[in-house]
């Protein structure tokens, strides 16, 4: 009886999704919609002239992002490394015409279109000339129980090619 209950404890903790160790879940899941609404994410921080926010979902089963960039290009954020290289990079642009969010793998100084496609939900907007990007995607992608690291750019065009005028790094801290 008593190993009957030990396995069922350690079924259940093994259960928990393992990325509520990344950070503390939104008190209400953010809307993807391409707008950085008030008290959506409980995570926000200032990255040179960039705002990136993020939330683990309430249910511990989804991370939410999104990155405002003073450009009417493409903005982008760039998981699982502090470079390009070796990053999931979520890139976008709001032209008038379409709207662009592409999944690309960072090699070296460049990246290609991915073969592993991981969003959830989508969204990109411009206005008054700054670009949102707002995406959700599995939080289990992330819960290997390192810190996850980050990238964050933006560029001047309405591309996925042109190069960067600003980027900078982020580490989001496991809780301990």
């Amino acid at each position: 009886m008593k190993q009957s209950i030990t396995i069922l404890i350690i079924l259940a903790f093994l259960a928990l999704p393992l990325a509520a160790q990344i950070l503390p879940s939104a008190p209400v899941d953010p809307v993807i919609d391409g707008s950085f609404g008030a008290s959506e994410y409980p995570q926000v921080v200032q990255l040179k002239d960039m705002r990136l926010g993020y939330a683990l979902s309430r249910n511990g089963q989804s991370l939410h992002f999104i990155l405002e960039a003073p450009t009417t290009g493409w903005v982008s954020v760039g998981l699982g490394s502090n470079r390009m290289h070796g990053a999931h990079i979520i890139i976008g642009y709001d032209a008038l015409s379409s709207q662009v969010i592409s999944e690309e793998t960072g090699r070296g100084h460049g990246h290609s279109p991915s073969s592993t496609k991981l969003l959830s939900q989508s969204a990109i907007k411009e206005s008054a000339g700054k670009t949102t990007l707002e995406f959700s995607l599995p939080a289990s992608n992330y819960s290997s129980g390192r810190d996850l690291r980050l990238i964050v750019a933006y560029g001047t065009q309405d591309n996925l090619r042109s190069k960067h005028l600003r980027y900078d790094s982020h580490t989001i801290a496991f809780q301990k």
